[in-house]
């Protein structure tokens, strides 16, 4: 999941659901989240609970970008770019479901991300790349709310 500034709030519900599944013993797995704003003490949404649940297991990946606490800009494209191997994997040999919600200029960004975890580390041709992607959208399993 990446959630940008406002639209990580659908994210607390699926890490809420999750949390409750967990407490009634179901199996629940891996969890990635990249969150991105512009500054960790003014905009990190939701922040003491996300780091419970990531000190806790259920949020089993919590990737944080932002933008503007240093000199050079992170954005959470870059987060994925650095967790290649873990994007590929969960994608590509778990099944996984990537879900961005939030503005509409990162989403090509985090989509050559993905593409570069495929191609890099996930052994797809560059040039089938975009396909997998088309493919896990036809499936439901990328899906881009942006607004």
């Amino acid at each position: 999941m990446a959630g940008l500034g406002t639209g990580m709030a659908p994210f607390r519900a699926f890490i809420e659901e999750r949390a409750v599944l967990k407490m009634q013993g179901a199996k629940v797995g891996p969890m990635t989240l990249y969150f991105g704003s512009r500054h960790r003490a003014m905009e990190y949404l939701y922040g003491e609970e996300l780091e419970a649940y990531h000190a806790d297991g259920l949020l089993t990946n919590l990737r944080l970008a932002f933008s503007r606490d240093q000199k050079e800009k992170v954005y959470i494209q870059h987060r994925m770019r650095d967790d290649s191997e873990l994007l590929a994997s969960q994608m590509l040999g778990q099944d996984g479901c990537f879900y961005l919600c939030g503005p509409t200029w990162p989403a090509s960004d985090v989509k050559d991300a993905m593409v570069g975890a495929f191609t890099a580390i996930g052994g797809v041709k560059p040039s089938d790349a975009n396909k997998v992607i088309e493919t896990l959208k036809e499936s439901e399993r990328y899906i881009l709310e942006v607004y």
